[in-house]
């Protein structure tokens, strides 16, 4: 009778323990640890971006007339601008009015000889006063900017002709380089 108490009994053991190793262990409490806090600097710094294409333009001069160079400039003003600004400008200009182009041998085209059409409009000499230089420049666009406009781009094509009528130029070549340069305000 003794050996079947200890078995019951051992049944028994065996078979709460079997049924504990089932039921979920109880839940803990949460911890948590202490917070840290992380600084995030993200500057969107004002910007100003001019490409053109090609970077080469070609003419065929002639003694006493007007030649018009072999390729229109395309050129894509990109701007990343601040609150506050109002315009954007671009201009197109050269170092010198009396020297656009020259041969090196103090034979010059001036830059009231060499004109410009934007967006196929009508041609207009390099001759106006811009922020970069006096009397050989060419604003090329003005827009206005504010809003989703502060951060966007646009595309204008540039055509040159330059006229040599008057000039009494010797047979040379003849290089000169014109400057994009944007200004916002």
């Amino acid at each position: 009778m003794v050996r079947t108490v200890v078995r019951k009994f051992l049944v028994l053991l065996l078979s709460v323990s079997l049924l504990m190793l089932t039921l979920p262990e109880p839940a803990s409490p949460q911890l948590n640890s202490s917070t840290i806090n992380i600084s995030l600097n993200a500057p969107l710094l004002e910007l100003i971006t001019i490409s053109a294409s090609p970077g080469t333009v070609n003419f065929s001069l002639v003694g006493n007339g007007t030649a018009t160079g072999n390729s229109s400039i395309s050129i894509t003003t990109t701007w990343i601008l601040a609150i506050g600004r109002s315009t954007m400008k671009l201009y197109g200009y050269f170092a010198s009015s009396t020297a656009a182009l020259t041969d090196g041998a103090s034979h010059n085209i001036p830059s009231s000889a060499v004109s410009g059409s934007i967006n196929s409009g009508s041609f207009t000499a390099f001759t106006s006063t811009t922020p970069f230089a006096t009397g050989s420049g060419l604003l090329i666009f003005t827009q206005s900017v504010s809003g989703i406009t502060l951060n966007t781009n646009r595309t204008d094509t540039l055509a040159l002709e330059i006229n040599t009528s008057g000039l009494n130029l010797p047979a040379a070549t003849y290089t000169g380089t014109l400057v994009l340069e944007a200004q916002a305000t």
